[in-house]
């Protein structure tokens, strides 16, 4: 679930001293799937420097799957190039999961390395929220709730993220831009999230639920 959400205003863009914003479905980046998951809802807005990504979507795969592919971070990196780092750090005493992201984050011609540190918890069965970790990186705060449940042989997934870097928009880059990057990447992150629930779908035994042992084959 690295990217569930991802937010960067702050320092270094390529000749610029500008930052841009992503909002990232499932830790996922942009995807290079050639499935595409479907939207029923797509909310982006932004309110004093704090944006807000609510989404509802379905995923042609099993809701286990979802829920597997929103927490291996290894996979997600595999399916998304722009997330250039993936790293597990170690647990948080209630449970959860330190990750470090290192992210390529481009608006236009602008482009930035986006770092942050999140704690991604499983907290109820079909649920996973996520919370950054103030001074790990780009964002001053940030949560997500992402909840996942079986619907008519598809999977829906609701997201509600909330996050705030730590510098606000420059002025000479337009709100609109920005508001429409993320809805564009978190349409491609969805499509990565169902590749990899798919592929994550294909190795689990028909019988068990349980993944195959690639030497049952031999």
């Amino acid at each position: 679930m690295a990217a569930l959400c991802q937010r960067g205003l702050g320092r270094g863009w390529r000749g610029t001293g500008a930052t841009f914003t992503l909002a990232l479905f499932a830790f996922l980046g942009a995807g290079h799937a050639r499935a595409a998951a479907e939207f029923e809802r797509l909310d982006v807005s932004e309110d004093s420097g704090t944006y807000r990504i609510q989404a509802s979507l379905f995923v042609k795969a099993p809701p286990e799957a979802v829920l597997g592919a929103l927490l291996d971070f290894e996979g997600q990196r595999a399916i998304s190039p722009p997330i250039r780092e993936i790293d597990v750090l170690g647990t948080t005493p209630d449970g959860g999961t330190l990750v470090r992201i290192v992210s390529e984050i481009c608006i236009g011609p602008f482009c930035k390395d986006v770092k942050q540190l999140q704690a991604v918890r499983l907290v109820a069965p079909g649920t996973i929220r996520a919370s950054v970790i103030p001074g790990g990186g780009d964002l001053r705060s940030g949560t997500t709730a992402v909840e996942v449940s079986a619907e008519q042989g598809r999977t829906r997934v609701q997201m509600d993220c909330t996050i705030q870097p730590l510098k606000k928009r420059p002025s000479f880059l337009p709100k609109g831009w920005v508001l429409n990057a993320i809805r564009r990447q978190a349409r491609q992150s969805a499509a990565g999230l169902e590749a990899l629930a798919l592929r994550i779908a294909s190795r689990r035994s028909p019988e068990t639920g349980h993944e195959r042992d690639p030497a049952s084959s031999r």
